[in-house]
């Protein structure tokens, strides 16, 4: 407990930046599939792409999250 007690801003700080990864990588990598085959069929552009992207991706992070 005593390592809690001296580096807790640390541990927390590291667990923000480390879930901050994850998150970043996770939400790439179902953009990426939700994404491709509307770009890919030049449905829509890829700025129109990152644009529905963020917007849904936010949304979603919002309302859905934990």
């Amino acid at each position: 407990m005593e390592i809690i007690a001296n580096y807790g801003n640390v541990l927390i700080i590291m667990a923000i930046v480390f879930g901050v990864f994850m998150a970043w990588g996770i939400g790439a990598n179902d953009v990426a599939n939700a994404m491709g085959t509307s770009v890919g069929s030049g449905a829509v552009t890829i700025k129109q792409a990152i644009i529905i992207a963020v917007i849904f991706e936010f949304a979603g992070a919002i309302l859905a999250g934990g």
